[in-house]
């Protein structure tokens, strides 16, 4: 099977919805820096950028013109080879340019003066030195610095059919490793060792990275939702919960399933039933046009019913996915965001109780008629022997 790849025509198609929500907004360009707006919006990403803070990447987006790509020297070559829709630049030191040579590019470019986006606000974050910013800010006496979030988030909202079937094979991976690691394990393996081969499974099922790994099990340990793998070795009794992401071409998938060692018990085996009809009947809400806080009342609609308080601990039902495993719209009531065509939604509400964690997250994505389940993998409680 041949890997995904964008076009140029493509991503130049993303920069210049870009410019002209710049031109729109009132803004005269904009700065990234973050790994997935450099992948969304250049078609660039470095071989392990979550390793380093050295060697920063920046991409200048005018309100007009062709976007200029500022990549130190040892990144260079690569960055003019697979980079699209920009021309590339480099600079020489490994931490990262200097404010003169930002203030440069920026005059060049003609984004020296007036409003200049930079990833401010809310899930975006500088991918450099905030030292450099703020004397690149003292520096830009005639421009104003202000969050481009809104509309970076406006574009990345709505994948495109290239981008969903990047989602659906990561969330094939990641089907694949959760239907086959809970027979490949067994009493007394420990949490590490189980962690290793459900990576090694993602890979083999078509993913281009292993994401994360969330493993939890034993009593006490099922209040640990966001819990890393340790020694300890599975016991008969045990309740094994898994929440995979894998990556393919830079997009991600994110759910859950979970088994019980030895034997399968009446109370899991219908605490499983519960959320797993609990969560169809929530998705069942989303269409177009729907509020996201309209599904976020569906969830806790459906746990109530079932007779489980509606907690907001993780501070969301759900979530939106993409270059990130995490993105906006949040399944909140406190969200605003109305469903539209191509936006991937996460749900996942879920019973956390001294007996285990029944949550299985799904994921989604809105269709014109309604949604599409991308996430896959047996649903029902897995017998680990």
């Amino acid at each position: 099977m041949d890997r995904i790849e964008f076009t140029d025509e493509e991503i130049i198609k993303r920069i210049r919805t870009c410019q002209k929500n710049l031109s729109q907004t009132g803004l005269n360009g904009m700065v990234l820096t973050a790994e997935s707006n450099l992948n969304y919006f250049a078609d660039f990403r470095t071989h392990a950028p979550w390793t380093t803070y050295t060697r920063p990447s920046f991409l200048f987006i005018p309100r007009e013109g062709t976007p200029t790509l500022l990549v130190q020297t040892f990144l260079r070559p690569e960055a003019k080879t697979i980079s699209k829709g920009c021309t590339v630049e480099g600079f020489d030191s490994l931490l990262g340019p200097t404010a003169q040579e930002l203030n440069d590019t920026m005059e060049h470019l003609g984004m020296a003066t007036g409003r200049i986006g930079f990833e401010l606000g809310h899930e975006q974050r500088l991918g450099f030195q905030v030292n450099v910013y703020d004397e690149l800010k003292t520096m830009c006496r005639d421009a104003e610095f202000v969050d481009g979030s809104p509309l970076i988030w406006k574009q990345r909202i709505i994948k495109s059919g290239k981008e969903i079937e990047c989602i659906r094979r990561a969330c094939q991976a990641t089907s694949y490793a959760h239907d086959r690691i809970f027979d490949q394990i067994h009493e007394g393996v420990s949490e590490f060792e189980i962690a290793q081969r459900v990576q090694q499974l993602m890979l083999e099922g078509g993913a281009e990275y292993p994401g994360f790994v969330i493993i939890t099990s034993g009593d006490g340990n099922y209040g640990r939702i966001s819990k890393t793998n340790t020694n300890r070795r599975l016991q008969k009794g045990d309740y094994l919960w898994l929440d995979l992401g894998a990556r393919y071409n830079g997009y991600w998938s994110d759910f859950c399933r979970s088994g019980e060692v030895g034997a399968i018990s009446e109370d899991r085996r219908r605490l499983q039933d519960i959320i797993r009809e609990l969560t169809a009947r929530s998705a069942s809400v989303m269409a177009p046009g729907v509020p996201v806080a309209e599904v976020a009342r569906a969830c806790a609609r459906e746990l109530e019913r079932a007779g489980y308080e509606a907690s907001f601990d993780c501070g969301r039902m759900g979530h939106g996915m993409g270059l990130m495993s995490t993105e906006p719209p949040s399944v909140t009531i406190h969200d605003d965001t109305i469903l539209q065509e191509g936006m991937i939604i996460n749900l996942e509400p879920g019973i956390v109780t001294e007996r285990g964690v029944f949550d299985l997250e799904e994921n989604y994505v809105i269709t014109k008629d309604g949604f599409e389940t991308l996430s896959g993998g047996s649903r029902k409680l897995h017998l680990i022997r």
